[in-house]
């Protein structure tokens, strides 16, 4: 069979069953181009498609063409319905997109801008940090060559940096040398140390001069560490050539080394034959000399500030002593004119032999009436060579002072614990029957030492309280256990501690636990509940002295049966 014979078999076919070949014409489908013999589809593009096969199914469920045709409408239509709610979601979706990238990014903004916020501030709590830190160190005398810097430039500019009055005693009575003087003086693991300090500052300084301050310190310890490294410079410069510019760089102040400068720069610049690399150390010589003049120039205004500030506030001492003395004055004055005059028997001492003296006071120098005249006319023109003459204590005075402090001290902090709801408090001694006399009351003045004790009291659940009580009606309350707290914050010999004895008497639910400990205390008893002790320390039991506090823990054993 041939082609053509095939082409047209296929035609009949298709004439049989309703089709027209090749261009049919059926349903309406849309647009299209099929058919369309000049290859761009302009002519038959917008032209409606007829689907007649399906359209001849259709009118054999008993549709007609207009029934179909405005059923396809009424899709068309829905569909372009449908499109345009699409495109107005879609729309609607990119503004909302549009309105929360602008929302995020202001947020973003702000929230950027808040953080900026928070770290400079934290930056600038570190930075006070750091320097009230070298303000008490230099006050205690225990300052660090950090400490140095830092104080240099608070004494350059006291107002601006707000040094206050309490602030006046760092860094007045102390030894403040300059900056490259106290980098001088440290070794290579010092200067790397104080490196890393420095840089901190420089990091978390703000002010433009404050910042320039440590750059040029930072300047002076690098330079300082590649001297330490070396015995050369970086740039390989001979010693004996270095020595040179240094003696002559030294001299010149920062504008000076500012305009040597320049002109260097304007020489390497204008391409004569020169010693590149003796120009550039020059110039690298001149950077760090230049560092060294301006911290020269902070240190001069710190001296100014320093004596003007010792100045002021001797001149506040001596104001406020006078004004003391004269208050004084009028109250003995007052007192004068109130009563007649008082005499004692210690103004006129009668006199002792040296055998009837104690040890304590043959121990004490012996004065005569010529050295002691000598004593008061030596003190009477060191006053007079003085601008002012402060008012000082007596040494009696401190002394007991400080041992009522450190007394007053050891009871506060124990006095000040937190008690549960099963302690109470136990501060009553009890007399001991006979007094003891000890070998060493003609040395030192015996007394009683301050104490602050608690007694454990809780319930014991034995087979006859748990018969007749319960928890709602316990039974009476029984001792338990003691804390014992004694003060010996003054003990001549500190290296033998404190010791407890326990002493019975006659009674049987009783006995005197007794605490001695040597000179100058005497001896302490308390009366306590007479029952065995659990010495385990997982009990509670507990026997220290440590800074000048005896502590004996004990609790009974029938209180953990």
């Amino acid at each position: 069979m041939s082609g053509q014979d095939l082409d047209d078999g296929r035609s009949a076919k298709r004439s049989r069953i309703g089709i027209e070949s090749p261009n049919f014409a059926g349903h309406h489908a849309g647009p299209t181009s099929i058919g369309n013999q000049d290859g761009m589809g302009e002519t038959e593009f917008f032209e409606p498609f007829y689907w007649r096969k399906k359209e001849l199914q259709e009118k054999r469920t008993g549709l007609s063409r207009d029934e179909i045709q405005r059923r396809d409408s009424e899709k068309r239509a829905d569909a372009m319905r449908e499109m345009e709610r699409l495109n107005a979601q879609r729309a609607q979706r990119e503004r909302e997109y549009k309105a929360r990238t602008a929302q995020n990014s202001s947020q973003f903004h702000t929230d950027s801008s808040a953080v900026r916020e928070w770290v400079a501030k934290e930056d600038q709590f570190d930075l006070e940090q750091m320097k009230l830190r070298a303000k008490i160190r230099m006050r205690e005398g225990r300052a660090k060559p950090i400490d140095i810097l830092v104080l240099n430039w608070m004494w350059a500019d006291p107002e601006r940096q707000r040094v206050a009055d309490d602030d006046e005693d760092a860094g007045l009575e102390s030894d403040l040398s300059d900056v490259p003087r106290a980098l001088k003086d440290l070794s290579l693991t010092g200067l790397e140390e104080i490196k890393q300090e420095i840089l901190t500052f420089v990091k978390l300084e703000r002010d433009a001069e404050t910042n320039e301050y440590w750059r040029n310190a930072l300047i002076v310890c690098d330079d300082r560490i590649q001297k330490l490294q070396s015995d050369r410079d970086t740039r390989h410069a001979d010693a004996s050539i270095l020595a040179e510019t240094d003696a002559m760089l030294s001299s010149k102040s920062a504008e000076e080394l500012l305009q040597l400068q320049r002109q260097i720069r304007e020489k390497l610049r204008s391409g004569e034959p020169l010693d590149v690399e003796y120009w550039e150390n020059l110039l690298h010589r001149i950077v760090v000399w230049r560092s060294v003049a301006k911290l020269n120039q902070v240190h001069a205004a710190v001296q100014k500030h320093r004596v003007s500030g010792v100045a002021q506030r001797q001149r506040n001492v001596a104001k406020r002593h006078t004004n003391e003395l004269a208050q004084e004055c009028e109250k003995s004055d007052d007192t004068e004119e109130s009563g007649p005059d008082t005499w004692t028997q210690d103004m006129e001492p009668t006199l002792v032999k040296e055998q009837n003296l104690s040890y304590e006071q043959r121990k004490l120098p012996i004065v005569t009436l010529v050295s002691q005249w000598s004593a008061i006319l030596a003190a009477r023109r060191s006053v007079l060579r003085t601008t002012h003459a402060p008012r000082a204590e007596t040494m009696r005075k401190e002394t007991e002072n400080k041992q009522e402090s450190a007394e007053d001290r050891l009871f506060r902090l124990e006095s000040e614990r937190e008690m549960n709801n099963e302690e109470e408090t136990f501060n009553q001694d009890v007399e001991l029957p006979t007094k003891q006399h000890y070998h060493w009351t003609d040395k030192y003045r015996p007394r009683k030492p301050r104490y602050f004790n608690r007694v454990h009291t809780g319930y014991e659940w034995n087979r006859y309280n748990q018969t007749h009580y319960d928890s709602e009606n316990p039974p009476p309350k029984v001792v338990q256990g003691y804390k014992f707290n004694i003060f010996y914050p003054d003990l001549i010999d500190a290296s033998r501690p404190p010791t407890y004895k326990i002493l019975r008497e006659d009674s049987n639910d009783t006995v005197l636990l007794r605490f001695s400990a040597g000179p100058p205390y005497e001896d302490i008893a308390f009366r306590i509940v007479d029952r065995a002790w659990e010495f385990s320390h997982r009990r509670g039991f507990r026997c220290v002295f440590e800074r000048g506090v005896l502590q004996l823990h004990c609790t009974s054993e029938s209180s953990l049966t």
